[in-house]
């Protein structure tokens, strides 16, 4: 291959440079690089993923211990609380909904009582559960219309009843018709019913068990919003039947299911029918409130302007409930991110003090969908967003695939020289090139972005605690050695751990976060577009 004249190679490198700089001129390298101490954290490590701490579950002491103990590492090293209070603990109220399990709906005649979850759900799965005690008689009525051109209720007597209609769909009178939200609930509420009863159209029955499945993690913990909106409560307490109870309640009006969907496919005539059948509606649900924590310090940086920007590093601390006797160490997951945020926040502290502050992030409630961060990002920011100019996230950077391992599970496991990147040119060009420029420099690591293609079926971009600070513009890189057998098992366990490759690693990240931490100006949003948007 001919060589590039020498003037295109001058200007490509100068071109290179302005892109890593950003104007700034070169950033050094942090002088003590070779500090980051395979043997620190495999203390840290075995600390965490023992099994004292039982797999540090969110709302477990064991979580609580973890959080203890990252907090007092950092003050040990010379961070100060970054939470409200002063302290290293951002509390995070989390509200578990309790007695779903007992809310039933019994129809007379019916083989056994329908379970709430199972046979029968609220509409909107996300809402709260009323507390409810009611036994009427039935009345089905079709679409559930009530309209000048068509009214379902004109020949039956709703009042003090159960209305039992379809969840979808209008009668062919009103095709073209603009219909308010709701509308079912209205028309039911108008005429007198007491309670919504609502038919699946064929794609929701078909669909039934993975709609039953997403309505039972509405049950599991949620942090609570700092500020919730005051939401409009529903009309009248409704409920989505599941085929067999509605197959069941059905049957008192002499139809059938089948019957009802091929009318609902044409949008044709389906009568309405009372019934003297009576249907009993017990529903209670109460709220526990618990508490988790983000652990949060800040290292203060040493330029009087630049400090009053962060870098942010983060991982999640949190894993699994134990099952019995068996607890899920979570040594890689999230253990091994957890313990180099605190051999970073150690180096940091010990070495020439960065330009601008450095801010260490301990999310809990990760496991549980991203909760901690989004309660940092989104409910409670300890430190202006605009002011966070970059988040280095942590997930999972312990595990390597042996060239001889043949196992399927650990078909994805990158080799002892490679990592994946998620997210380096998401927002900035000069952030990818400045990760990019510092791997060649330092632990020449070989750089995988496979999970970084938005055409990839895990979207992992979205999937760990770097994705609430990349909604919100920040640029972020996610550091990940990728998924393996022991994913979310018993055994994934530290001497699994690969810490020789964990510390090239961080060395990378460390030296990657310090030239950010000390350029001269923020990275460039040129490339980030918001999901779903044309901006």
């Amino acid at each position: 291959m001919l060589a590039k004249p020498l003037a295109s190679r001058c200007l490509a490198a100068a071109l290179a440079l302005l892109l890593l700089t950003g104007l700034g001129g070169s950033s050094p390298l942090p002088t003590n690089l070779d500090a980051i101490s395979g043997t620190q954290l495999k203390r840290h490590l075995s600390f965490l993923a023992s099994a004292e701490l039982g797999g540090r579950y969110t709302l477990s002491a064991g979580n609580r211990i973890a959080a203890r103990y990252l907090a007092s590492q950092l003050e040990a090293f010379g961070y100060r609380g970054a939470a409200l209070d002063g302290s290293f603990f951002q509390r995070i109220p989390f509200v578990t909904r309790t007695g779903g399990q007992d809310s039933t709906i019994t129809l007379d005649e019916a083989p056994r009582p329908f379970v709430h979850g199972e046979d029968f759900i609220l509409r909107d799965p996300a809402a709260t559960l009323p507390n409810l005690s009611l036994k009427a008689a039935l009345v089905f009525v079709g679409y559930g219309a009530s309209h000048p051109k068509t009214n379902a209720y004109a020949n039956v007597n709703a009042a003090d009843r159960i209305v039992v209609c379809l969840a979808s769909g209008a009668p062919g009178s009103l095709a073209g018709e603009s219909l308010p939200e709701n509308w079912r609930e209205q028309a039911a509420l108008e005429h007198g019913a007491r309670a919504l009863l609502l038919i699946p159209d064929e794609k929701l029955a078909e669909g039934w068990t993975q709609a039953a499945a997403y309505a039972r993690r509405q049950s599991r913990p949620r942090a609570r919003p700092k500020t919730a909106a005051t939401a409009d409560p529903p009309l009248l307490p409704t409920f989505l039947l599941s085929p067999e109870a509605a197959e069941n309640a059905l049957s008192g009006f002499g139809l059938t299911l089948k019957q009802v969907h091929e009318a609902a496919k044409s949008g044709g005539a389906l009568p309405s029918v009372a019934s003297s059948r009576q249907c009993a509606i017990r529903a209670v649900e109460n709220e526990k409130v618990e508490y988790s924590q983000n652990v949060v310090g800040i290292l203060d940086g040493g330029d009087a302007e630049l400090k009053r920007e962060y870098v942010v590093l983060s991982a999640h601390y949190d894993h699994l409930p134990a099952q019995g006797e068996t607890i899920f160490p979570g040594a890689d997951d999230d253990g091994s991110g957890t313990a180099a945020v605190l051999e970073l926040a150690r180096v940091f502290a010990e070495g020439l003090r960065p330009k601008r502050s450095i801010l260490v992030l301990f999310n809990t409630g990760e496991e549980m969908g991203l909760l901690g961060s989004g309660y940092f990002t989104d409910q409670e920011p300890l430190v202006p967003l605009e002011a966070i100019i970059a988040n280095f996230n942590i997930d999972m950077i312990g595990r390597s695939r042996a060239a001889d391992d043949v196992q399927r599970e650990n078909a994805a496991l990158t080799d002892r020289d490679s990592v994946f990147l998620i997210g380096p040119d998401k927002h900035s060009r000069q952030l990818f090139e400045l990760s990019k420029q510092t791997n060649d420099e330092t632990v020449r690591l070989r750089l995988d972005y496979a999970y970084n293609e938005e055409s990839h079926p895990l979207r992992l971009f979205y999937r760990s605690d770097h994705w609430n600070f990349a909604k919100h513009g920040i640029p972020i890189i996610f550091y990940f050695t990728g998924l393996h057998a022991d994913y979310h098992r018993p055994t994934d366990t530290v001497d699994k751990i690969d810490f020789e490759k964990m510390t090239r690693i961080t060395k990378l990240i460390y030296a990657t976060a310090w030239r950010a931490a000390n350029r001269e100006r923020r990275f460039e949003l040129d490339v980030w577009k918001r999901p779903g948007s044309s901006q």
